[in-house]
């Protein structure tokens, strides 16, 4: 069928028919707090997604269903502090209205025949917006969003006195390669915000074993700190420190992110950045119902210092 090959439209594309930049599009559409955007503006960017049929924000989904449902659907997207603080948020705000919420994780049509079963009053597509973050050009959030909390997390290591870090994915990327894209950017965008070097990227395996050398080589060329994707990537940069007989954190300090809560046990106890988005949540229910909060708190992080990071070794050179 012809509409079956339809390309689904963009935040550039939104800019474009209502006038605006795409970094407006995104924090309309986005509810970010903070910004002093006319109401006019408001409308007219909302009115251009409805038009073009984005799929992926919260003004498209607001439509009143047969239900009192609020549908998150989740994707690939990993679990972590940051999202089920999230849903946390939502379920508290949304719970005091008489309404409630439905998290899934079906994509695609499993996702839509879901959606027209239940008939719920609003849909938050969070997979989908970050799977399509990287080419909507997506400012991620400089203000509360995922970009300021990787700036978290960039910036302890560089108060630390770590002018060369690195950045640690998994290797096995699965559904999340779009998610691990974007922090990728935001973290080469916050190196040069704090005037650092461009940081390289390492891909640790699973394997014990897989990622000794990729790290190895990292540390020759002068990486003095690790900021990991999430806690996991970060865990396995301190496996591989022990194998390789690099003392965490007196030769390399190992920053996670969206705090696991396990990073406590491990040997060192891991540093990590905790991301909590129950304001977040709250302030899309209230966006949902139609309901403005000005004063309403914006989501913000912090970073929980535990034994992993510490100030930069001294060069030797």
């Amino acid at each position: 069928m012809a509409g079956s090959s339809r390309k689904t439209p963009t935040i550039r594309d939104i800019a474009r028919v209502s006038g605006v930049s795409a970094t407006t599009v995104s924090f309309v559409l986005n509810d970010t707090a903070g910004q002093t955007i006319p109401v006019g503006t408001r409308d007219r960017v909302r009115s251009a997604a409805q038009e073009l049929g984005y799929p992926i924000t919260l003004a498209r989904a607001l439509r009143e269903g047969t239900t009192r449902t609020v549908v998150v659907a989740t994707g690939v997207l990993p679990r972590g502090t940051a999202l089920d603080s999230f849903l946390d948020g939502l379920d508290i705000e949304l719970s005091r209205r008489d309404h409630s919420i439905a998290v899934l994780r079906a994509t695609g049509d499993a996702l839509a025949r879901t959606i027209d079963a239940i008939s719920p009053r609003a849909v938050i597509d969070l997979g989908a917006i970050y799977a399509g973050a990287e080419s909507d050009g997506l400012d991620g959030g400089w203000i509360d969003g995922l970009a300021s909390h990787t700036l978290t997390q960039v910036g302890h290591l560089v108060n630390l006195g770590h002018s060369c870090v690195a950045f640690v994915r998994p290797a096995e990327t699965g559904g999340i390669s779009a998610m691990i894209g974007l922090r990728e950017r935001h973290l080469q965008e916050s190196a040069r915000a704090l005037d650092i070097a461009a940081p390289a990227t390492i891909a640790m395996p699973e394997d014990p074993d897989g990622g000794a050398g990729a790290l190895n080589a990292a540390i020759s060329r002068g990486v003095t700190g690790i900021a990991g994707f999430d806690d996991d990537s970060a865990a396995r940069v301190l496996r591989a420190a022990r194998r390789l007989g690099i003392r965490v954190p007196h030769d390399l300090s190992v920053v996670g992110f969206d705090d696991a809560g396990w990073g406590q046990h491990t040997a060192p106890a891991l540093t990590t950045v905790r991301i909590e988005a129950v304001d977040y949540g709250r302030r899309a229910a209230r966006g949902i119902l139609g309901i403005t909060d000005p004063d309403a708190p914006a989501p913000h992080s912090w970073v929980v210092e535990r034994g992993s990071s510490s100030t930069a070794p001294q060069s030797t050179t």
